[in-house]
């Protein structure tokens, strides 16, 4: 069974984009002088939070060396280039041209945009460490509407917001060999060719979906690549809880409003390697418990090499990801 693809999507973007901007947006009631003085406070923000995350992991850099603060149409169009950069990445043929490509490129439109539309309204940053243009990207609609509906100081969950992205830039300053690592299985995930029953022996073994779309090969690639970012999303978390404390009092009632509970969903249950709510639970607890096991500077190991990053086992027991790396810098 051909599951996945040797060929860029075919993908109707400027559909994509109409479709997105669909239907009331209930943007943010703000005048233009406090549209502008946002704009600048969310750029001042992410710059010192750069800083900020530097120095909590030792690092000698500041961040991201882009910042862009977009509406919820920009960063339809940030999604656009940062796709394009992944298929350059992975090496994919380009879509084809005729009919059928046509076609597909319309379905896939419609899906992309419904998907921008439903995504832009709960995402409040991206950092883009895929493309080469080392940016960070604010949502500002998204930000102000948590900031009111939940009633957040906005200084402190702007500086949160910041630190957590910020950190991600900074995973990639820290670990030279991440970006590789995570392309690399990426591209082998894509690439695989898995026979019908190969994917249902997966599944019965597992009792996870995505088991179905990939050889045993792929299937220890994605394994590996899950781990991965549930270890880099729980450390952004960790991260932006712990080097913000000074600087945004107010963290601890944030972080429990964004508290993610064991999921119920149906993507959770047809699939614990999609489930993205649990890679930020999981791999916030994983870090909190190095810190109660060691040190938060033990942390700093799993960047050493590609070897050090914890397996989706130890992160479920970190007592084993420590024993295993003890005694390295």
């Amino acid at each position: 069974m051909w599951v996945l693809m040797e060929h860029a999507p075919s993908v109707d973007w400027r559909l994509a984009h109409r479709v997105a901007a669909v239907g009331p947006d209930h943007l943010p009631d703000l005048t233009r002088h406090e549209l502008t003085r946002l704009v600048a406070d969310l750029r001042v923000t992410a710059r010192r939070a750069g800083e900020i995350a530097a120095g909590h992991l030792g690092v000698e850099a500041v961040g991201a060396t882009r910042i862009r603060v977009v509406d919820w149409s920009g960063w339809g169009r940030a999604v656009q280039h940062m796709a394009d950069g992944v298929v350059d990445q992975l090496g994919l043929e380009p879509a084809g041209t005729g009919l059928g490509a046509r076609l597909a490129g319309a379905r896939n439109g419609l899906l992309v945009g419904a998907g921008m539309r439903a995504v832009s309204r709960r995402l409040l940053g991206q950092y883009d460490a895929f493309t080469g243009a080392d940016t960070l990207y604010l949502v500002a609609p998204t930000i102000v509407a948590h900031e009111r509906a939940h009633r957040f100081t906005p200084p402190h969950f702007r500086m949160w917001v910041a630190l957590h992205e910020q950190t991600h830039a900074l995973q990639f300053r820290l670990a030279p060999w991440l970006h590789d690592y995570l392309t690399e299985r990426l591209r082998l995930v894509v690439h695989d060719e898995v026979p019908l029953g190969e994917g249902l022996l997966g599944w019965a073994r597992t009792r996870d979906v995505a088991a179905l779309l990939t050889s045993r090969e792929a299937g220890r690639a994605m394994a590996e690549l899950t781990a991965a970012m549930t270890f880099l999303e729980g450390h952004a978390d960790y991260t932006s809880d712990y080097a913000g404390r000074r600087h945004a009092p107010t963290i601890p009632g944030m972080r429990r409003a964004f508290a993610r509970s064991e999921s119920t969903g149906l993507l959770a249950r047809l699939s614990r390697t999609l489930d993205k709510n649990a890679q930020y639970r999981d791999g916030l607890e994983f870090c909190r418990r190095v810190q109660r096991l060691k040190n938060r500077d033990a942390l700093r190991r799993a960047f050493a090499e590609p070897a050090n990053l914890p397996t989706a086992e130890e992160i479920s027991d970190p007592s084993r990801w420590l024993e295993r790396v003890r005694g390295q810098a």
